[in-house]
């Protein structure tokens, strides 16, 4: 399975996040990271700019619900804080914005460890706003990649 995926930073030590964020990542398969970091403005005003890049990344796992599961774990193991209110500065965000052959709405139970996030899970692919983000289009095109623009999540 390829994903396309988006990781951000606007706590501590915003580059060292993003490469430990991308270190994890390689653990699920083999991980080409964009060329591009690109610092701007946290879109909520609450916290100081993030740094933003994105990846490829080529992996075993069998849908995306188990990916986005898997990035979940990644954001929490480099202490995002998932008590405090949406939209909040972090540590690291993992953003799923496109898998290849998969389209779609979903919900689902949140699994062990994951209750803090919520107790229900939701993905949307592609992701609905990253056509509308520079930071996560310009570090994809850097990839030699695009959103589609055409393509609207199916709901199921």
């Amino acid at each position: 399975m390829i994903a396309y995926i988006a990781l951000g930073s606007n706590l501590g030590d915003r580059l060292k996040n993003i490469a430990e964020g991308m270190a994890r990542l390689a653990k699920l398969g083999q991980t080409t990271p964009s060329p591009l970091i690109m610092e701007c403005g946290d879109e909520s005003g609450m916290g100081p700019p993030y740094l933003n890049t994105a990846a490829r990344l080529d992996n075993h796992l069998v849908c995306p619900r188990a990916l986005l599961e898997e990035c979940l774990r990644i954001e929490i193991a480099c202490g995002r804080d998932r008590s405090l209110p949406p939209n909040s500065p972090r540590t690291l965000d993992i953003d799923l914005i496109s898998v290849d052959g998969w389209s779609g709405s979903w919900e689902w139970t949140a699994p062990k460890g994951l209750e803090i996030v919520s107790p229900r899970l939701t993905l949307i692919l592609p992701h609905p706003r990253a056509g509308l983000r520079d930071f996560v289009i310009k570090p994809l095109e850097a990839l030699g990649e695009t959103i589609p623009a055409s393509r609207q999540p199916l709901r199921d």
